[in-house]
């Protein structure tokens, strides 16, 4: 699982462009850099979802990649470091989405499965407890084109 999922999410992205925004894709070094930036390896659908998209919205349902601005990688690395700095995110968390309750999705990098797939919890606010993360999902994948395909019903 979660390959197949990102693939059908990108597509599904590109299917609809009036009701999405997204950067562009990102190089292999680019996703290497957020990787030693954040001292995570991603799951392989969060990778294809940056190579191929970068950061996106998608009928506002917002997800957090890689953006490049003014010499800065913003999107999921920035959010990520504000994060453990301001709340004491934990470090094998990566946040990639606002869950609307001021909490945020994130992928669990030390609970990957055998694929190198990370389970997706909310952490914050919106989860049970900041220490006891709510779980969402079994990857990435599964998780964004969920969101998306609800997002989509909703326009």
């Amino acid at each position: 699982m979660g390959i197949r999922e990102a693939e059908q999410f990108v597509q599904l992205v590109r299917d609809h462009p009036e009701e999405s925004v997204f950067a562009g894709g990102c190089s292999e070094a680019d996703v290497a850099e957020a990787e030693q930036r954040l001292g995570a390896t991603f799951p392989e659908s969060y990778k294809l979802f940056l190579r191929e998209l970068g950061d996106c919205d998608v009928a506002g349902e917002e997800l957090f990649g890689i953006v490049h601005c003014d010499g800065q990688m913003l999107g999921a690395v920035a959010e990520t470091l504000d994060l453990r700095e301001s709340v004491g995110l934990p470090f094998s968390l990566v946040a990639f989405r606002p869950d609307g309750m001021g909490g945020y999705f994130v992928l669990d990098t030390s609970r990957a499965d055998s694929d190198g797939e990370a389970p997706v919890y909310a952490w914050g606010s919106g989860a049970s407890s900041p220490t006891e993360p709510e779980y969402i999902g079994t990857d990435f994948g599964t998780v964004a084109l969920d969101l998306v395909r609800h997002g989509l019903r909703d326009v």
